[in-house]
């Protein structure tokens, strides 16, 4: 496993309030081979993207605790790979020496917010994304229920979309239901292209 460091200015943390995850099903449905995480916080995401067969996963986290955790956590596995860093500015380094199709899961916020801050790196990640020569990457956003509140910046559904679309006008939005039991139903965005 590589801890990659970098230096950084925007706090992406995340609570366990917050912290929905993909719910019952998974992530098997959106297997490639590559499973790139913003929002690392504890690596229960890790965790399940490594069950259901991802071969690389990597995960970038702000936060010294939960990154430092994660080290400590994952150190033994050569499938994953860690950078300590703001998904915002550095998640093009993570993927720009990837030459497959990725599944984003993009989970990376502050939570609760905070007045006068950039509380959700969305939009700067998928402009990221978006700068990649692969253009059919599956991108999973979580927590669709603050999608128009002050945790969200207040970007809205129809926002994110329309910033997809940029990257590829033939994404397909859906939802599923997020939450380890499914308890918060269609909270998980998935954004794919049909083959």
């Amino acid at each position: 496993m590589k801890c990659s460091s970098v230096f950084l200015s925007l706090a992406l943390l995340v609570t366990p309030g917050l912290f929905g995850n993909i719910g019952p099903a998974g992530f098997g449905e959106f297997s490639n081979y590559y499973f790139v995480e913003t929002g690392t916080y504890g690596g229960a995401a890790i965790i399940k993207a490594l069950q259901v067969g991802f071969k690389e996963v990597r995960s970038i986290e702000f936060e010294d605790a939960h990154y430092h955790n994660a080290c400590r956590r994952f150190a033994h596995d050569r499938r994953v790979r860690l950078w300590h860093g703001d998904s915002s500015k550095d998640l093009w380094d993570m993927i720009k020496d990837i030459d497959g199709e990725i599944t984003f899961w993009l989970d990376a916020h502050i939570y609760p917010p905070i007045d006068g801050a950039k509380n959700c790196p969305l939009i700067e990640e998928l402009e990221q994304i978006g700068r990649h020569q692969i253009k059919t990457h599956t991108i999973l956003i979580d927590d669709m229920h603050c999608a128009g509140t002050h945790a969200f910046d207040y970007l809205t559904k129809e926002d994110l979309i329309a910033k997809i679309k940029e990257i590829n006008p033939d994404y397909e939005i859906t939802y599923v239901p997020g939450g380890d039991q499914g308890e918060y139903p269609q909270n998980v965005m998935v954004a794919r292209v049909s083959q």
